[in-house]
């Protein structure tokens, strides 16, 4: 393991070398403009309805619609110039978004409608964008990993609670329009030429998927090879247990009797302080020795125990430590399994992989929600405790099936 000081510095070159930095802060300003949206549509639904079957059903419709985007812009991403894809799309959203500040008066239906393909439209472009990036640092894919996934991590905090504030000095109007604001200044840092390498932009022949494990060898008689499958896996599993714990915190913190009318945001903001701890000490690590499904059993029933030590005792300030831990528990998963994925997968064909990733998050995400709604006449907390418990049992069963990959001196 290299020392804290080296491996922090080493994580903090993605953000200035010229082949990552305009890149890696396109993301991130756009995705903070992602969260001011995020925060006005769900919870703006809750507060008219009072109703978690309604509350999840906001969040299904943006899981689905954005497995359709994903996988329209994988299509797409492996064979066309990422640069101008990520510009048009930028411009889009920005207009959608500008299309949404008159309409609560007007049209409510329309504003929750379009709200939602809002938020699922950044699914589009996600998959030029994070194969562009790969391509463009794979030199240091671990340390680009813990860049990329600090940087959304730090959006996905800052955004939504950027978004409460700036509704609450200005109304929707001004929330919303900062929000195009960040997507103009995300097409501003593509807009240069030198924004992304050539080798990014435009991917090479994808006539033929090539994929080779982490050792070099060829992956005989199977479309992916097992570290893949296993990160797909659990990405589905780790988004359904976010889900539901997502869906279920928001009635379970309405009903503790001393909790703070911000114990959501207090829970949501200790959970992305830890996942940058996490993602700071899984990126200076080395897990050169250490197979990724020791990773991802030992995280799947980390996640289930804390999911259960949540709700254990009802007072708010246990839940939002327990989310802090889950926060960093995160950290070794998402950096090691991004990492080994794009190491092994040709440029050609990131764009349609990242894309089916994000779709099997997305589908995981989809059947928590399914699964809230089906539940919705249980109590929070009597919910939390059992799926937590099962989570913890079954995943890691469920990994210890799946295939193995080779021991090697990967990422």
């Amino acid at each position: 393991m290299t020392g804290p000081w080296e491996g922090s510095k080493r994580l903090a070159r993605p953000f200035t070398d010229k082949r990552s930095r305009r890149l890696l802060a396109a993301f991130l300003v756009s995705e903070l403009g992602d969260g001011i949206t995020a925060v006005v549509v769900p919870l703006g639904v809750y507060a008219l309805t009072d109703s978690v079957t309604a509350l999840a059903s906001t969040f299904l419709g943006r899981k689905l619609a954005g497995s359709l985007f994903a996988a329209a812009g994988g299509a797409i991403a492996d064979f066309t110039d990422r640069r101008r894809l990520l510009l048009a799309s930028y411009v889009i959203r920005a207009v959608l978004v500008a299309a949404l500040i008159p309409l609560p008066a007007t049209n409510p239906v329309a504003f929750v409608v379009i709200g939602v393909i809002v938020g699922a439209a950044g699914s589009f472009d996600n998959p030029a964008a994070e194969s562009a990036l790969r391509a463009s640092y794979r030199h240091d894919l671990q340390s680009l990993a813990a860049a990329r996934k600090s940087g959304k991590t730090v959006s996905e905090m800052v955004g939504p609670a950027a978004g409460g504030l700036l509704f609450g000095i200005g109304g929707l109007t001004l929330a919303l329009s900062i929000n195009v604001a960040t997507f103009v200044l995300a097409l501003i840092l593509l807009a240069a030429r030198q924004s992304m390498p050539a080798g990014a932009g435009k991917a090479a022949d994808t006539r033929k998927m090539k994929v080779k494990d982490v050792s070099g060898s060829p992956v005989p008689r199977a479309r992916f090879p097992p570290v893949v499958i296993m990160s797909f896996f659990s990405a589905a599993s780790a988004s359904f247990l976010v889900a539901v714990a997502t869906a279920l915190a928001v009635p379970y913190l309405a009903g503790l009797p001393k909790a703070p009318d911000g114990a959501y945001g207090f829970a949501l903001s200790a959970y992305s302080i830890g996942a940058l701890v996490g993602l700071w000490a899984a990126g200076v690590a080395s897990w050169s020795t250490t197979r990724l499904k020791s990773i991802l059993i030992f995280s799947s029933i980390a996640f289930g125990i804390i999911t259960v030590l949540s709700v254990s005792v009802p007072r708010w300030e246990i839940f939002a430590a327990a989310w802090f831990i889950w926060g960093i528990a995160f950290g070794p998963e998402d950096v090691v399994s991004d990492a080994r994925v794009a190491l092994i997968v040709p440029a050609g064909w990131l764009g349609r992989v990242y894309a089916l990733w994000s779709i099997m998050g997305k589908f995981g995400a989809a059947g928590g929600y399914v699964l809230v709604i089906a539940i919705s006449g249980l109590a929070a907390q009597s919910a939390l405790l059992a799926i937590g418990l099962l989570y913890a049992l079954i995943v890691p069963i469920v990994l210890v099936f799946l295939p193995r990959e080779p021991r090697t001196s990967g990422a």
